[in-house]
């Protein structure tokens, strides 16, 4: 019997070896199917991020043109980003964004009916004033599309929030 025991001796050894070399390599294969998928969150709350201040920033831009009198291409810009917001982004921030896109658009011409653009740097005052009538829907207008605005940016802010 004696004879036999550094035989067990090596066999146990030999398989804690081999066991600690499998126990090694699996834990090796989850630490690197953890760092790639944490690696892709971070990718996609990345992209998020971008495409919410992409968002807040073109709104900001459309708002200061109309206001400057600016000529904006409104479908190209929003097609490009509505497509990109119906790709990337969540189901809320999607009828949010496309509700103030909407009120946007309304909004936009009755601005510029209700303070038209000077002719040659002159703005020519009339009486009485054929623009008074689209004030105050130009008002309520920009007050429900900045409502919306507002609402919306906070939801952004919300997600990208939650996803940090």
């Amino acid at each position: 019997m004696k004879e036999y025991v550094p035989i067990i001796v090596s066999v146990i050894a030999g398989l804690f070896a081999l066991w600690s070399a499998v126990f090694t390599w699996r834990l090796k294969q989850f630490s690197e199917k953890r760092m790639r998928e944490q690696s892709k969150e971070e990718t996609v709350h990345d992209e998020l991020k971008s495409l919410y201040i992409k968002i807040h920033e073109t709104f900001e831009d459309l708002i200061k043109e109309t206001r400057n009198y600016g000529k904006s291409d409104l479908n190209s810009r929003f097609s490009t980003l509505t497509a990109e917001v119906g790709i990337l982004a969540p189901a809320e921030v999607i009828s949010r964004y496309q509700q103030v896109a909407d009120l946007y658009e309304e909004w936009a011409p009755l601005y510029l009916k209700a303070y038209p653009a000077p002719k040659n740097g002159f703005l020519l005052i009339q009486s009485p004033d054929p623009t008074l009538k689209y004030k105050e829907p130009e008002k309520e207008a920009y007050d429900r599309f900045y409502e919306e605005y507002k609402n919306l940016v906070n939801c952004l802010r919300s997600e990208i929030a939650v996803n940090t």
